[in-house]
């Protein structure tokens, strides 16, 4: 019995040294993809919608999206900050995409800015004593910020921008207050416009309470308001063994006019867990919250699936697939937790992306915009590299 129990732990570990060799080689794979289609002129190129709300305009374009997402793709992936062609990069979002005008851009626009500027290594300001001295002056940064002074400034107006496109309802959505798509807000740019504050208020900059308050308001109300009873999905130390949860997950838009926005998917139902994460490391814990997030955990759980994103037909139900991977990085990594429902989350993302991989060095998500193989590679090195994952975890 000990002997095959040997056995069995030096296979397990085999196993996982075998993938995490396997990981590093596609990572260093889909970099130098990555590396290869940067244009001088374009940088990663526009982010095309397939089609339009209500099939009415044109395809949505997002100028600086692209090259913005891959630009913080390849820093998580640990290519340096002064690699030449990130340089070129950050030099042409500065010249043309400052202050980009939709709040995706700017969420994305602000982490990439910020993870090149130091934050991996900038001490937490949101904890005393370092707290007294987050300033929102223009002009001034807290001394033991490592940003140099033009990224800083670049960083606190990203952020004040992102802050004024707050819905009334305390979401997010493509401009502030945008009545004519299905809603005023929804979880996917709010779960983006989170992140981004959160890193900025780490780093120094000032982000009100109020903010992450309406934020958090705006997705408790959003989540579904009943569910079916499964076992916890993940381990409580100090938990009931046998406690019981409800399995409810997130819509695009809670309410939305559009009803195919009302339908529940992993990808939202993951961003909306790995949000109410951010907001309670943000605001403190609290009876809700804490419920919200068991229960957004035990949707995950129940309908958990690498290969798809897994929804109610029709909207998202198999649509942004990379994207799904990516929200699933953040509700495990930044919950610290290995597994979900049973399931080890990363070791399965992995290893299905990886056998996905192009010869190339190319993940290709078929299922959202174009450029369908820069977005998905760039989403896919987010999951690969774990970006969010915190410096210590937990089960």
């Amino acid at each position: 019995m000990v002997r095959a129990l040997v056995l069995l732990l030096l296979v397990t570990v085999a196993a996982s040294q075998s993938l995490d060799t396997r990981i590093e080689a596609g990572v260093k794979r889909g970099v130098d993809f990555l590396l290869s289609r940067f244009h001088a002129e374009k940088g990663w190129g526009n982010a095309i919608g397939t089609g339009t709300y209500g099939n009415m305009g044109t395809p949505y374009p997002y100028d600086a999206g692209p090259t913005a997402l891959v630009s913080y793709a390849l820093l998580k992936a640990g290519v340096p900050r002064d690699h030449p062609t990130l340089k070129k990069a950050f030099s042409m979002l500065k010249l043309r995409h400052r202050t980009p005008a939709v709040a995706y851009e700017i969420s994305v626009l602000l982490l990439a800015v910020a993870e090149r500027a130091g934050a991996g290594s900038c001490p937490d300001f949101r904890v005393a004593p370092l707290r007294a001295e987050r300033t929102n002056h223009r002009f001034k940064k807290p001394a033991r910020n490592p940003f140099p002074k033009e990224e800083w400034t670049w960083v606190q107006d990203l952020a004040r921008k992102l802050m004024s496109f707050q819905a009334e309802n305390g979401g997010w959505r493509y401009y502030p207050n945008d009545f004519h798509s299905g809603g005023r807000a929804d979880v996917s740019s709010t779960q983006f416009a989170l992140l981004a504050l959160s890193t900025a208020n780490r780093c120094g900059v000032l982000v009100p309470d109020d903010v992450f308050r309406k934020a958090r308001d705006y997705l408790l109300l959003s989540q579904e308001k009943e569910g079916r009873e499964v076992p916890r999905a993940i381990h409580v130390p100090g938990g009931d063994p046998d406690a019981l949860d409800r399995a409810r997950g997130f819509p695009y838009i809670a309410g939305s006019d559009v009803p195919p926005y009302r339908r529940v998917s992993g990808g939202m139902t993951a961003a909306g867990v790995a949000s109410l994460i951010l907001l309670r490391e943000e605001l403190g814990p609290d009876e809700r919250t804490e419920r919200a997030i068991l229960d957004g955990y035990a949707w995950v759980g129940r309908y958990f699936c690498v290969e798809v994103n897994p929804g109610m037909w029709p909207f998202l139900n198999g649509s942004y697939h990379y994207v799904w991977l990516y929200a699933l990085e953040r509700c495990g990594d930044l919950g610290r937790r290995e597994v979900i429902g049973g399931r080890s989350w990363f070791a399965e993302g992995a290893t299905y992306l990886l056998s996905q991989q192009r010869e190339d060095g190319a993940f290709v998500d078929e299922t959202c915009m174009n450029p369908k193989d820069v977005l998905g590679t760039a989403f896919a090195l987010l999951f690969l590299t774990r970006a969010h994952k915190p410096v210590s975890g937990g089960g």
